[in-house]
């Protein structure tokens, strides 16, 4: 049996019991922090999965509900915006995984700071497509929001994984 035996000689609990160097303690600290380490070398690519998988089936869901209520996807420059938003997704999360020992205490403002980017990406790249007509409608609005919302979701559930790892 790996670990510490129970009890020791003179019946004596394991954990009152001097440790001599021979034991492997599967529940110790070292064990705890090897674990923590292999769990978070997985943190960059089951965000990558998590974030493709859910922006796809999302783009798929939002055609579909688009095309089931009559509207016209040529000129919404949907795929743009999800492009956009999971490329600055990606970077933004990378960017906080690449810096969270140097910086730990402002991984807070490298996700503001992505926001802030892609609000302003969104007014170079997208914003004036949408603003053709003089107006810009709920419908265009959502195209760049559901994207948008769902990349910051996924990048908040895994900032907070990072900050209880570090």
């Amino acid at each position: 049996m790996a670990g510490r035996p129970l009890r020791y000689r003179k019946n004596i609990p394991s954990h009152l019991y001097p440790a001599s160097g021979c034991h492997f303690h599967i529940f110790g600290d070292s064990t705890t922090k090897k674990n923590q380490r292999l769990k978070f070398r997985y943190y960059p690519a089951l965000f990558v999965s998590s974030l493709l998988l859910g922006l796809v089936v999302l783009f798929f869901a939002q055609i579909w509900l688009l095309e089931n209520k009559g509207h016209q996807l040529a000129g919404l420059q949907i795929v743009k915006s999800y492009v956009l938003n999971g490329i600055m997704a990606l970077i933004v999360f990378f960017a906080i995984y690449i810096f969270r020992n140097k910086h730990r205490d402002l991984l807070g403002f490298f996700f503001l700071g992505g926001s802030l980017i892609k609000f302003t990406l969104f007014f170079i790249f997208l914003y004036p497509g949408f603003n053709q007509d003089g107006n810009m409608e709920r419908l265009e609005f959502l195209v760049f929001f559901v994207p948008y919302g769902f990349a910051s979701v996924l990048e908040t559930f895994f900032l907070v994984k990072l900050l209880n790892t570090v």
